[in-house]
């Protein structure tokens, strides 16, 4: 399941910002990527709905958390594991 979610979270965020998904890893910084808070936000409801959880991104600081596509990936690893 952990891989799952981390290759259906690439997969939206490629499709968010029109990037092939081979060319994301964990490593590669959102900004890098120039997704926008409008296009993350829509990544991060897509991720809701598809693995049943709730992500709480209303602080500045969860914003500012979230650098990499694996600190997203790994976001989403915690809350489902904690909803399972």
């Amino acid at each position: 399941m952990a891989n799952d979610i981390e290759t259906s979270t690439i997969a939206l965020i490629a499709k968010a910002g029109e990037i092939e998904p081979g060319k994301i890893t964990r490593d590669t910084e959102l900004a890098e990527l120039e997704i926008d808070s409008l296009a993350l936000t829509e990544i991060v409801m897509e991720i809701e709905d598809q693995h049943d959880i709730e992500i709480d991104l209303n602080t500045a600081e969860a914003w500012e958390s979230l650098k990499t596509v694996g600190d997203m990936v790994d976001m989403v690893k915690k809350l489902a594991a904690a909803q399972h």
